[in-house]
């Protein structure tokens, strides 16, 4: 049984596909259980700033659901950036729709959208150990005592702009950061997302790597939700084997929304 639960359509900024389109590509993947995670930003001077339309989108997946309910199971989530400017907005949207999850993902930093940010602080090659990635965890630990949200997002974005393979290195200087969130995460009933679009990048790894996972599951974390982040044609359930055969190694399960927010071996 596949779950992908992040997945961009034309409600997104930067996708152009129609859901149609993407229920047709899960069926052919055998997906099981489809979610849309569309973005809800509010950032200025984004190209996604309120772009999000609840109200188009909601009627559309609902012909869909019915549709389709034979084939596949389609739940409509929503995926959130966080600035503390904007929070309110975000919980207005959070409570007129029936989102059936919500993913919140650090795709600001200090207000800076996170590729600008990151090529920033990594312009000085000669220097690259002195780059500061302390405000990505900021991000993050601000994210993490947000309440209302069930999944946090491919948790080391940043290795999808980084210029330079250094995330285990990353990882053991932030070790400390990256334990708060993930207990605080644990703490509070969430779960992390694995997402496999890292795997069409340059770090050619899944979101998040083996040694976040490894420090969640001894942290006591059990469940895991699954997402390809795909934003165009053939993205579905991308490289999912592969992600299932990591579920599998830690023993983890699998996130499935519903109303009683069980889990599946």
């Amino acid at each position: 049984m596949f779950i992908d639960l992040h997945n961009h359509s034309l409600y997104s900024y930067d996708s152009n596909r129609k859901m149609e389109d993407i229920v047709l590509e899960a069926i052919e993947k055998r997906v099981d259980i489809l979610g849309f995670s569309d973005h809800l930003d509010f950032n200025e001077g984004d190209p996604g700033n309120e772009y999000y339309n609840g109200c188009h989108q909601l009627k559309e997946f609902d012909s869909l659901k019915n549709k389709y309910s034979s084939k596949i199971t389609l739940h409509l989530g929503i995926e959130a950036s966080l600035e503390k400017s904007y929070e309110e907005k975000i919980l207005n949207v959070f409570d007129k729709f029936p989102f059936s999850y919500k993913i919140m993902s650090a795709h600001f930093v200090k207000g800076t959208v996170i590729s600008d940010w990151i090529k920033e602080i990594e312009k000085d090659a000669d220097n690259i150990d002195d780059a500061d990635y302390s405000p990505y965890f900021a991000s993050l630990k601000s994210i993490s005592q947000f309440k209302a949200f069930d999944i946090l997002g491919h948790i080391d974005y940043y290795k999808k702009y980084s210029k330079f393979l250094r995330h285990d290195i990353i990882f053991e200087k932030h070790k400390k950061d990256y334990t708060e969130i993930l207990k605080r995460i644990i703490g509070e009933g969430k779960t992390i997302e694995i997402n496999s679009s890292g795997l069409r990048h340059k770090c050619r790894e899944q979101f998040p790597s083996d040694s976040i996972l490894a420090l969640y599951k001894e942290l006591g974390g059990r469940t895991v939700s699954t997402g390809s982040d795909s934003h165009s044609r053939g993205d579905v359930a991308f490289h999912f084997n592969e992600v299932y055969n990591i579920i599998e190694n830690f023993d983890f399960k699998v996130y499935k929304p519903n109303k009683e927010k069980k889990c599946f071996p």
